[in-house]
């Protein structure tokens, strides 16, 4: 991360600093994640779960099937999740108005949309279809997964999903548990995760902008 990057950090943590409770909750948090067959891509502290100690999982070795998934959540309500077929463009990215219109009906008029700057958000025909649709896109800095609450979410699953160095043989299995480890989440765990954003933007300005450990 380098230094203007921080500096966005910075603008983007002042400007959230005095959200009221209100406000933090008509934020939909949205992201997508990948479970492999054999383990995590990477060691799982990159999503930590908030509730636990860290745990820490050996890297994965190459190859082996995987499900990608797309959630969203805002304030004690979450969405079902959507399993997605394939790599993820534009096009397939739009897919999710069966989940997200529908979730969006019960949230506040005022309601913001979390994503970060991955290629499918940032193409085209996917703002076409968010200005379409009405549906307000918040700035979000980049290299910044540590400020987005679903992040904590899926460690949540990691360390379910892949409990006891857990491993599938396949996707059906590995569905049915990241289904179950969803279905598990409470509201008291999405609430922690939304009153956690003002000491998470204290932290970026303590900081200067520099990485936090969420």
């Amino acid at each position: 991360m380098k230094e203007h990057h921080e500096k966005l950090r910075v603008k983007w943590a002042t400007e959230r600093m005095t959200w009221k409770e209100r406000k933090c909750n008509s934020v939909v948090w949205s992201d997508e994640k990948k479970f492999n067959l054999d383990g995590p891509d990477e060691l799982a502290y990159k999503w930590h779960d908030l509730r636990k100690q860290k745990k820490w999982f050996s890297k994965r070795h190459s190859g082996g099937a995987s499900v990608m998934v797309w959630a969203c959540f805002a304030g004690t309500s979450k969405s079902p999740l959507v399993f997605l077929g394939g790599k993820q463009d534009g096009t397939k990215y739009v897919t999710f108005e069966d989940t997200l219109l529908p979730f969006a009906e019960d949230l506040p008029l005022s309601w913001g949309f979390m994503q970060d700057g991955a290629p499918c958000h940032r193409a085209r025909v996917a703002k076409r279809w968010l200005f379409d649709n009405f549906i307000s896109v918040l700035e979000w800095p980049p290299y910044s997964p540590d400020l987005n609450a679903i992040e904590n979410l899926w460690g949540i699953l990691v360390t379910s999903v892949y409990s006891h160095q857990r491993q599938f043989n396949g996707v059906d299995s590995l569905s049915e548990c990241i289904r179950d480890a969803w279905d598990e989440i409470n509201n008291e765990t999405l609430d922690a995760l939304v009153k956690s954003m003002q000491k998470r933007c204290v932290e970026v300005l303590l900081t200067k902008g520099k990485k936090i450990d969420y």
